[in-house]
């Protein structure tokens, strides 16, 4: 196949029907089977959908490592791996959505004791969806991961101070997970 000339009208001709570029503002994260006694007000879980203002796509990579048979070393595949997921939420007055994340990290380790519960009982599903920016469409994603076995590894500190005004208090969180799978 010949390669076309580089021109903005070719490379129009070639995004436009794909509903040109894709921007970053249209998603949605939902959390599934979380673990029971986290939510403060059995409300806060649905809020964070909505709270979520910035949630990154983890990167997968595969990892790999040198294989010397016979002349040049080459680099062969022998694992799937998978980085760390990071959210950050809007914070209501009441602090819940804190309050959620403290929650659901004390399932994780006993604050007593400093016992590790066991990992069935404090990791749940996470779904990111992008939507389109050219339709209203927010029930068919364009594209769709499912996080598997997700839990709150860092709940990081809030910043507050006199100066600040009226901006709106950020929560950063952390996950580890299994891994995750494109679904759409």
């Amino acid at each position: 196949m010949a390669l076309s000339k580089f021109s903005p009208s070719t490379l129009r001709a070639e995004i436009n029907p794909e509903g040109g570029f894709a921007t970053n503002e249209r998603y949605q994260v939902i959390f599934s089977d979380i673990p029971s006694g986290i939510d403060p007000d059995s409300k806060t879980n649905r809020r964070l959908q909505f709270l979520c203002d910035s949630v990154a796509i983890p990167t997968k990579s595969i990892a790999a490592q040198d294989k010397f048979l016979y002349g040049t070393a080459y680099q062969m595949p022998y694992r799937q791996t998978f980085a760390e997921l990071s959210m950050s939420f809007m914070v209501t007055d009441t602090m819940k959505e804190k309050t959620f994340f403290d929650n659901w990290q004390k399932k994780i380790v006993d604050e007593r004791t400093g016992d590790l519960k066991f990992h069935n009982n404090y990791t749940c599903e996470i779904t990111v969806s992008k939507f389109s920016k050219t339709t209203n469409d927010f029930i068919n994603p364009t594209y769709q991961i499912k996080i598997e076995k997700a839990w709150p590894s860092i709940v990081a500190e809030i910043q507050l101070n006199h100066s600040g005004g009226s901006e709106i208090v950020r929560l950063p969180v952390t996950f580890q997970y299994k891994k995750w799978r494109q679904t759409v």
